[in-house]
């Protein structure tokens, strides 16, 4: 697929078609292998805490543990930074200039605002995160298999099962309440066991509705995926449990639907092309986890140098989420699509 640059030339990956086109067996056959590497590394997370007793309910997850978590966190950045590819307009060197100042400010006000003001500042990211990889990945899974995603309030429905079940679950565990409680006190006040249990069984009661209804509809993989999702978030560390949903199932299956729209296929060189974009994303994290690090000590792994990572990508959230819906909203509309002007 190509796409018309403001000169009228023609180049592939400018713009965001607002259609999904048909894949080829090859790329099907990518999209496949996409799809079930959130579910196998998912597994593999909930076995390997099972078996190393790093689970739900332990406060220090060790050195190792963390790591993997921070690179699964790392893998997940570039996905956001391609967000130049849900426009319909290419952007002009002057335009990148403005995207990157406001989406650096967004971002930097929310992950702040998450430190700063943390009662505030976590319920109402929290919330925005919920929605976003629900709906996120609700459209990003239909497209790479092919279907027509939901809709109505069943759409509502699974996709605050989808997003609870990655980011409340492993927030409400045991560990996440000491953990979070102890690195910002201010969280005591609205994150208590009560409000903690309140919490996980409503989600629980949205994914059980969720996952019945999904397997009345005949959409068994949903179901699985769902349950697969409850699983991690009730038994692995809460941060190895966020990072590897981040890192390996959101993120993935995102670069991927960008991939296809934007290029017609899924394919190495273009999954390669989408991530690239975001490689300056990615080095920046870590040069920041890495001065933390080396500011604030080793032993900081298991603590704050997590926190404030979670609250990077939390605050990358907020400015993706925005793009990534107005791009869903394209993808859904009726009729053909949208040809921008010349």
């Amino acid at each position: 697929m190509v796409s018309r640059t403001p000169t009228g030339q023609n180049s592939p990956m400018s713009i965001a078609s607002t259609q999904v086109p048909r894949q080829s067996a090859p790329s099907r056959n990518l999209a496949l292998v996409v799809l079930n590497l959130g579910p196998i590394f998912a597994w593999i997370a909930i076995i390997a805490s099972l078996l190393t007793q790093v689970t739900s309910s332990s406060v220090d997850i060790g050195p190792i543990p963390a790591a993997l978590a921070l690179i699964a966190l790392a893998l997940g950045i570039p996905h956001g930074a391609a967000d130049n590819l849900t426009f319909v307009h290419v952007l002009s060197w002057r335009g990148w200039i403005r995207l990157v100042i406001v989406y650096v400010t967004i971002a930097a006000v929310a992950a702040l605002l998450i430190i700063a003001f943390p009662s505030i500042g976590f319920v109402l990211v929290l919330a925005m995160t919920v929605w976003h990889f629900g709906t996120g990945d609700v459209q990003a899974t239909a497209e790479l298999e092919g279907e027509t995603p939901a809709s109505g309030k069943f759409r509502i429905l699974y996709a605050l099962a989808l997003g609870s079940a990655p980011v409340l679950l492993p927030l409400t565990s045991p560990a996440a309440l000491s953990t979070v409680v102890s690195l910002e006190p201010e969280l005591a006040s609205i994150y208590s066991n009560p409000v903690t249990a309140i919490i996980r069984g409503v989600v629980l009661a949205l994914i059980v509705i969720s996952i019945v209804a999904l397997i009345a509809r005949g959409a068994l993989r949903g179901a699985f995926e769902l349950f697969t999702l409850a699983v991690l978030g009730l038994i692995a560390s809460p941060f190895i449990a966020f990072a590897v949903y981040f890192g390996f199932w959101h993120a993935s299956r995102h670069t991927a639907r960008l991939a296809l729209v934007t290029t017609g296929a899924i394919n190495v060189r273009s999954l390669a092309a989408v991530t690239k974009i975001g490689i300056p994303s990615l080095l920046g994290f870590i040069a920041i986890l890495a001065g933390l690090t080396i500011f604030l000590g080793n032993n900081s792994m298991t603590g704050t140098v997590l926190w404030i990572g979670l609250a990077i990508v939390w605050g990358l959230t907020v400015p993706h989420m925005w793009f990534v819906s107005r791009f869903d909203q394209r993808l859904r509309a009726k009729g053909n699509p949208q040809e921008p002007p010349s």
